[in-house]
């Protein structure tokens, strides 16, 4: 994939653009997301670990649990549910944030379990959504816009989801999927308040070494609640020096201005107990241009579909995604993964270029991916002690 440079525009934005271009001086360079890769390679994505995981606590003042802990399947029959409604967080990261960068809570949470984690080996650190839109692109599924902020921190690509509305109010049908999950999966003790869960993973994708927020519908149901038998759950190795911090630290303590409260089991779930529940009329299958590659990304093992007729569910399908049946979208996943690959190498070489302190975005309208500049002051902060993790003088 190619990089051109591009002269800044000087026309006033449509106004359905005004949230894209809000903040910004203009495009630096065009990046062309769906060119032709001449290869017969494949990306592998290897390497896999599990690094840390968090709930948002739905408090006056929210906070984060660490690890904390996602919502548990029922294993049980449900029928009917109500359809969905009411108000949705969107972004909930952004909405508990507010004017502070959503990718904090990463930080928080890592350094909450781990010592001297080393942020400054990485490329990308970003969340499952921000890769998705790439995708989108890069096939041109549809007409969407959308934004995502760029930062550099040493040589880290920090890419940042942006949303016009944080919270989505639904008014008309929009299906079941919401009140489905609150109906077949259950809270574990202690845990009632959680409004969300996230994992964080690392693995290396083809040449880069990728850091991935992604939120987590549930997980499978273990043989006891009972803390000793879940604190036996052990996270695969995460080759991070040092010892966990849990030993030495109170019930709560404060991580780059986020609220922390310690809980057990200590220790990130294994990646294969990871469910992600999708709902679809029973007329339907489900889009898997759009559903596979969100188990890809994520590595989620898991998909369980609950078909209904006309609001009745069925028996629920549960799909490993390694298996045979699924070997077609595989084989188109790992395709589109090639030009993910070229299209977040040729990212990073464009934002390294600019050096770090220059705030960047990406923005996609009218079937064209351009990087902008960001005008000086829009920056979301993220401290001087988290822009040290990346230093490549830090103490190793």
């Amino acid at each position: 994939m190619s990089c051109r440079t591009t002269a800044p525009w000087n026309y006033p934005p449509p106004p359905n653009d005004i949230f894209l271009l809000d903040g910004l001086e203009g495009p630096v360079e065009t990046l062309a997301p769906g060119a032709a890769i001449h290869s017969s390679g494949r990306v592998q994505l290897c390497n896999l670990k599990p690094i840390a995981s968090y709930s948002w606590i739905d408090e006056k003042t929210p906070y984060i649990a660490v690890p904390g802990y996602p919502r548990i399947w029922r294993n049980i029959t449900v029928t009917t549910v109500p359809s969905d409604s009411g108000v949705r967080y969107v972004d909930c990261n952004k909405s508990f944030m507010g004017d502070r960068s959503p990718l904090i809570p990463i930080f928080s949470a890592i350094d909450s379990m781990h010592i001297d984690f080393r942020y400054r080996d990485l490329d990308i650190i970003t969340g499952r959504n921000s890769l998705r839109k790439l995708l989108r692109c890069i096939d041109q599924q549809h007409d969407k816009t959308f934004r995502i902020d760029v930062d550099l921190l040493g040589k880290t690509c920090l890419l940042t989801r942006c949303e016009e509305t944080l919270t989505d109010t639904i008014n008309e049908f929009r299906g079941y999927g919401h009140e489905y999950e609150l109906a077949a999966t259950k809270p574990r003790r202690g845990s009632e308040k959680q409004i969300s869960h996230y994992r964080i993973i690392s693995y290396n994708f083809g040449g880069l070494k990728v850091l991935l927020r992604s939120a987590v519908d549930a997980c499978a149901e273990p043989a006891s609640e009972d803390d000793s038998f879940l604190a036996s759950f052990s996270a695969l190795s995460t080759g991070t020096r040092g010892r966990s911090q849990f030993s030495n630290d109170p019930a709560y303590s404060s991580r780059f201005g986020i609220k922390v409260k310690l809980t057990s089991p200590r220790s990130v779930l294994p990646q294969s107990s990871v469910i992600e529940i999708k709902t679809r009329a029973a007329r339907r299958e489900p889009n898997w241009k759009e559903v596979y590659p969100q188990l890809y990304l994520s590595q989620t093992p898991y998909l369980y579909l609950a078909k209904h007729t006309r609001g009745t569910f069925g028996r629920v399908e549960k799909v490993r995604i390694d298996s045979r049946g699924m070997a077609a979208h595989t084989r188109e996943a790992e395709a589109a993964m090639v030009k993910l690959e070229a299209l977040l190498s040729d990212i990073l070489k464009a934002v390294r270029k600019h050096g770090e302190g220059v705030p960047l975005s990406l923005v996609y309208r009218a079937g064209e991916l351009q990087l902008y500049k960001r005008k000086e002051g829009t920056r979301q902060p993220f401290g001087k002690e988290i822009m040290g993790k990346f230093r490549l003088t830090a103490a190793i």
